[in-house]
């Protein structure tokens, strides 16, 4: 093992050793040094592309040797507005010189860490090495230089932030040819994009039409649309800026809106990261130099809290999705929302105090108050829901997929649901059922009514119970209403009697009980009296009917009533001795086959 991890360490530092290094040489080398190696390479007389690159390569060493880093521009204090103007447009262009600059750089570096690790991978003798180092040298070269422009130009940036602050107090800015200047730069932005949206759709029907030639002709005419358009849009962030430093002199706050229009202008540039920083930096110093800190910051605050609104703003109404090609924003889905929230709550509102806004002294009856109560609620409900519709930007033309989807819905399984709802409407308008009757649904259901609505019927019945019915069996099935006209019923009370009593006897005794018996209820006129039939002659007694009519709140009691009468009756009957049969039956034997004992009781006289 000790053996194994010697070798190891032979081998490797037998590699190290023998791996090529960056020719710092090449790297520092002067223009005579690059003339020689390149004459060598000529005396070669060998022809291959690593000789052409060698020499190409040597030729730009040459050239950058004898480039010197000069500062930028030497710049001086403008004494108008025009060359205030010029000197900003300059700073805008040195700060775009200044990123791609910086790009530069970041591309040498990136390149010399290829290069650095292929020639760490080669040995001195690779006939490669040479136009790697080369390379090598090449980008060093330039990366020096740039970093020497880089610096000039920083420096020629910081003075023209100086000059422009300096000069600005001394500069005497003409507003309505400013005004005049932005009105025609915003019509020729206007006209620009127009022609540019007009030509990007002609492209793209030449390429529908496979007119190739035509179809780049229409592309450059494009590309020179959009340059025109990005000059424009300088020569108005340029005079933006113009109008800023005009607020600036007078110190007014407008200035910070007029900053924020001019990040606005910058996002729609070419280089608008490397342009907004820039800018934005320039601003703040002048803003900081004339207004003070604690204005600026103040102000910036302000704004910020403005922006960071106008932005909220912009965002909650940017297109959340689409219906029909309508597009539906947050802020629209949010409001259509709370609008019908609010029809819901006005609805119920409505409702609840329909007793308020329709008094019960007044004319209208309970079943009317009702009746307003669930239309008007439900056109409230329509109404905020039409309003919401509205509010998102729909027809009704753009709910027929809606439509067609609830046709579906319904063949399928909302059938049930619309004939309710049908009925309902039927029942509130027909009003053979009101909110108070007392209807009869079947020989177990017997009740008041309660409530009326588009899906079903309340009924309490006597023993307080509240049924559900679906308005459906109500208009589908035979209901009595027994309430419907007025609270006049005539009770059929059915009693019986055994055979051999006089039928006249019984009924003089019954209809004399009725009159005697003091029944304020007891309704009773020239047509409508009581009276006492003989209904038939049954297995075990001869069966009577008493017919009698009854007026009030009775009659909304069927069985108390049916007892109080029958208690009546029984009592009429037992005071008169007439007798009240009760079931029996005769049994009649023919033949038996089986003896039994017969018990034959006598008497002592027998």
């Amino acid at each position: 093992m000790y053996r194994v991890m010697l070798f190891l360490v032979f081998i490797f530092t037998s590699f190290s050793l023998s791996a090529a290094e960056i020719d710092t040489k090449l790297i520092n080398g002067t223009t005579e040094q690059y003339e020689k190696i390149l004459s060598q390479v000529l005396k070669s007389n060998i022809k291959s592309d690593e000789v052409s690159l060698q020499k190409l390569l040597l030729y730009k060493l040459i050239n950058l040797s004898k480039v010197k880093a000069t500062p930028a521009v030497s710049v001086s204090i403008p004494d108008n507005e025009q060359a205030y103007r010029e000197l900003f447009s300059q700073y805008l262009k040195w700060l775009v010189e200044q990123k791609q600059i910086k790009d530069t750089i970041a591309d040498d570096i990136n390149s010399m860490d290829i290069l650095s690790n292929q020639i760490k991978t080669l040995t001195p003798k690779e006939p490669s090495l040479l136009t790697i180092q080369l390379q090598y040298a090449f980008y060093k070269k330039g990366e020096k230089l740039n970093r020497l422009k880089l610096n000039y130009l920083s420096e020629t940036l910081n003075s023209t932030t100086d000059l422009l602050i300096k000069s600005l107090p001394k500069i005497k800015i003409d507003l309505n040819k400013l005004i005049l200047s932005r009105k025609n730069i915003d019509e020729s932005l206007l006209k620009i994009n127009h022609d540019l949206q007009k030509n990007i759709i002609e492209k793209k029907r030449l390429e529908l039409l496979g007119r190739t030639n035509e179809s780049l002709k229409i592309e450059n005419f494009i590309s020179q649309l959009q340059k025109s358009n990005n000059t424009i849009l300088k020569n108005k962030l340029i005079n933006r800026f113009i109008l800023f430093s005009y607020h600036l002199q007078k110190k007014s706050n407008e200035v910070f809106k007029i900053q924020d229009d001019m990040t606005t202008i910058i996002k729609s540039m070419n280089n608008s990261k490397t342009l907004n920083k820039g800018v934005t930096t320039l601003l703040e110093k002048m803003e900081n130099q004339i207004l003070g800190k604690a204005e600026t910051f103040k102000g910036a605050t302000l704004q910020e809290i403005e922006s960071t609104i106008k932005l909220f703003w912009e965002k909650i109404n940017a297109p959340f999705f689409t219906i029909n090609d309508t597009a539906i924003s947050l802020f629209k889905l949010f409001l259509a929302i709370f609008i019908f929230t609010i029809g819901f709550f006005v609805s119920y509102l409505y409702k609840k105090h329909i007793d308020i806004l329709t008094p019960k002294s007044g004319p209208l009856n309970p079943s009317t108050r009702t009746l307003l109560s669930n239309l008007g609620s439900y056109a409230i409900i329509l109404i905020a829901f039409f309003i919401s519709l509205n509010v998102l930007g729909m027809n009704l033309s753009s709910l027929a997929l809606v439509a067609g989807a609830l046709s579906v819905g319904i063949g399928f399984g909302l059938q049930n649901v619309v004939s309710n709802f049908v009925s309902g409407i039927i029942l509130m308008i027909e009003r053979s059922i009101k909110i108070g009757d007392f209807i009869e649904f079947n020989e177990n259901l017997r009740g008041h009514v309660t409530d009326i609505r588009m899906r079903s019927v309340t009924i309490k019945t006597n023993s307080n119970i509240d049924v559900i019915v679906p308005n459906q069996d109500l208009i589908q099935n035979r209901v009595i209403n027994w309430t419907m006209s007025d609270n006049i019923k005539r009770f059929e009370i059915p009693f019986g009697v055994i055979y051999g009593t006089d039928p006249q006897l019984v009924i003089d005794v019954v209809l004399k009980a009725v009159n005697d018996s003091g029944f304020n209820d007891i309704y009773s006129t020239n047509k409508r009296q009581a009276r006492v039939i003989m209904k038939s002659m049954g297995d075990s007694s001869v069966d009577f009917e008493l017919f009698v009519w009854l007026k009030g709140k009775c009659i909304l009691s069927p069985k108390r009533t049916n007892s109080r009468f029958l208690i009546l009756i029984y009592n009429a009957l037992n005071e008169n001795n007439i007798e009240i049969p009760y079931p029996q039956r005769d049994l009649h034997i023919r033949s038996i086959d089986v003896d039994f004992p017969v018990n034959i009781h006598t008497t002592n006289n027998n």
